[in-house]
């Protein structure tokens, strides 16, 4: 708990101290006794979450209501579906991100890497896994937030683009351009080495960001539609697409052209808390020396986890099995 100071702990400071002490002079077969007692509890402490978090059952592969226990396997409860054309089994994380993930015992101190915002490398050597593993964990965890994208935006909506150096990490082979050393800086003139990342924010601290390439006013307007309310009042640059999307829908709009020097609009009118959270999440992005482009959707989901999610490895889990969606 000393480590972990946003989960809450009733032993105060000195009683941990004291507790380490007494735990140094004792054998090391009782050491190794109690290193095992605490790696149960941790397991079953995942496993409980799991069971609470995915407490309505339905079969996930017919969505059959009707279903049994089934025993146990690998710590959690089995079910089976009892439809006549279906009568599959499955466990709490079947049909999730996190299906077939091994070391379950190890995933709250993974959950803990991503929170310190870890590197891969730095996060298998803590954990003690594979950089495969970790490489494959880090994704599977986000896939569930990376899904959940669609967020609905109520009140003073505000957007804006911004842009990221295009990365093939992961490709052996690049023919449009010439390869960069890791995290290189793109070419500044050359618009095919950016991807363009539009963000939508509401003041109640809301997400929706869409990576496209080849961004443009159909896909701007196809993203807008379904998560901003029509009672929302949006804010935006000089940007034409967003000049036609609140006409076409009826929405008040605000545009914030700097050339005109206009950065704020009676006051309250403005894009600066979109433009803070782009700050927050460029200098975020920074440590990972370049994230590759295909990759670029779950790292926005991650950091998004940081602004909306509680601070805490359980919080995260049950994000990840869809527990919240």
């Amino acid at each position: 708990c000393i480590n972990s100071p946003s989960v809450e702990c009733n032993m105060k400071k000195a009683d941990l101290s004291a507790l380490e002490k007494a735990l140094a002079h004792l054998p090391v077969d009782l050491k190794q006794h109690l290193a095992h007692q605490l790696l149960g509890q941790i397991n079953a402490q995942s496993h409980t979450l799991l069971e609470a978090a995915r407490s309505h059952r339905r079969c996930p592969r017919c969505g059959y209501e009707h279903v049994v226990k089934w025993g146990r396997s690998s710590g959690l409860q089995r079910y089976r579906c009892q439809s006549l054309t279906c009568h599959k089994t499955f466990n709490a994380v079947t049909g999730t991100s996190l299906a077939r993930l091994h070391h379950r015992n190890k995933w709250f101190d993974y959950l803990r890497c991503m929170r310190d915002s870890l590197t891969l490398r730095v996060s298998a050597v803590r954990v003690g896994i594979d950089l495969k593993t970790a490489f494959r964990w880090r994704h599977r965890f986000l896939t569930a937030s990376a899904n959940a994208n669609a967020n609905a935006l109520s009140g003073i909506v505000e957007v804006d683009e911004t842009f990221f150096a295009e990365s093939c990490k992961g490709k052996r082979n690049i023919t449009h351009r010439s390869s960069r050393k890791r995290g290189g800086q793109s070419n500044r003139k050359h618009k095919a080495d950016k991807i363009p990342v539009l963000i939508a924010r509401d003041r109640n601290g809301n997400i929706s960001d869409l990576v496209d390439p080849a961004l443009n006013k159909p896909t701007v307007h196809a993203f807008l539609t379904p998560i901003i309310n029509p009672d929302s009042i949006l804010c935006s640059d000089g940007h034409s697409w967003y000049k036609t999307f609140s006409r076409e829908h009826g929405i008040a709009h605000h545009r914030l052209v700097t050339l005109d020097n206009q950065r704020v609009i009676g006051k309250e009118y403005h894009i600066q808390n979109v433009n803070s959270y782009m700050s927050r999440l460029k200098g975020w992005m920074a440590r990972f020396h370049g994230v590759g482009t295909a990759y670029l959707p779950s790292y926005l989901a991650w950091r998004r986890l940081f602004e909306r999610a509680q601070p805490s490895e359980e919080a995260w889990l049950r994000i990840a099995i869809g527990a919240n969606q």
